[in-house]
């Protein structure tokens, strides 16, 4: 009888501990993944100060980062899409899958009435990786 209360009791601590480790785990992963995205926007500032514009060439952003994964192959990579506004390149979205599953998009506006950092993230690759889905601030 006695075996089996200290069984019911650890089989309730359990039960409350597991999901919060697991609930944990997930923020912690999806704050890594708005880190890299963070990280890479710094990175495109510096560019652009120096350059005048944002660039989408991995070789020069890993020249400047080399510690962020630019290749865009991999989902848990860092995205580049630019928007060309009269021949500059002005906006920059950047996006990444967290390991959790979540995908986490960063658009930064350079000039003009929408100048400004805006995030976004969603299930899918489709809900951040286009100009028009962050426009808020998800995240």
């Amino acid at each position: 009888m006695e075996l089996m209360v200290v069984v019911l009791i650890i089989a309730t601590l359990m039960a409350i501990a597991v999901p919060t480790f697991f609930g944990a785990k997930l923020i912690a992963e999806d704050a890594a993944a708005q880190t890299r995205l963070v990280a890479a926007l710094k990175t495109e500032e510096v560019y652009a100060t120096d350059g005048g514009s944002y660039t989408s060439d991995a070789a020069v952003l890993r020249g400047l980062e080399s510690s962020l994964d630019w290749s865009g192959t991999d989902d848990d990579a860092i995205h580049v899409s630019l928007a060309s506004v009269v021949l500059t390149n002005d906006v920059v979205l950047l996006f990444t899958r967290s390991n959790s599953g979540t995908w986490f998009g960063l658009r930064h506006v350079r000039q003009g009435a929408t100048a400004g950092r805006y995030e976004c993230s969603g299930a899918t690759r489709q809900e951040v990786d286009d100009m028009t889905d962050c426009t808020g601030h998800d995240w």
